[in-house]
């Protein structure tokens, strides 16, 4: 099987039908996703990749995942303002990582916007996120809690300090 993301078909893909109302929030909020799973679908601790995009200007809050994450940038450009990544521009090619529960970002989305694959060791990461706020660490899960999906965090109460 060959897919694109430059292919309106790509986007959207549900490896589990558990997963498609992450899938279809993010759809929702303006950030195209499609879900992998190596391994079982059914399993939430099975490995996986999202690939998602972003519009120009949009943020990623700074968060964490608790699990180990591999990401590259496959198209634009974003700028990652976090206290440990200092304000770099990231570009195709560019590999972010990122140890369990390690905070990363806000990352901005360039002028162009994003897409991004990212790896986790664990697909459930890609739905149980941990969000830093000026009033502490907020846990989310998007599959329980909808109205927490992706698109929705960027208005949360972030710090970029």
């Amino acid at each position: 099987m060959h897919l694109s993301p430059t292919e309106p078909a790509f986007w959207g893909r549900v490896p589990a039908e558990y997963l498609r109302p992450l899938v279809a929030g993010s759809e929702k909020a303006g950030m195209p996703l499609s879900l992998f799973v190596m391994g079982d679908p059914e399993d939430p601790e099975a490995p996986g990749f999202a690939v998602f995009s972003m519009k120009p200007g949009e943020v990623l809050p700074r968060h964490s995942h608790d699990c180990h994450r591999f990401e590259v940038i496959t198209q634009g450009s974003m700028t990652a303002v976090g206290p440990d990544e200092g304000n770099r521009e990231l570009r195709v090619g560019d590999v972010m990582l990122a140890d369990p529960n390690q905070m990363y970002g806000p990352h901005i989305a360039g002028p162009e916007g994003f897409t991004v694959v990212e790896y986790f060791s664990r697909i459930r990461a890609a739905y149980q996120v941990r969000f830093e706020t000026k009033k502490g660490i907020r846990e989310t899960d998007f599959l329980a809690n909808p109205r927490t999906m992706p698109g929705a965090p960027a208005k949360a109460e972030t710090t970029t300090a």
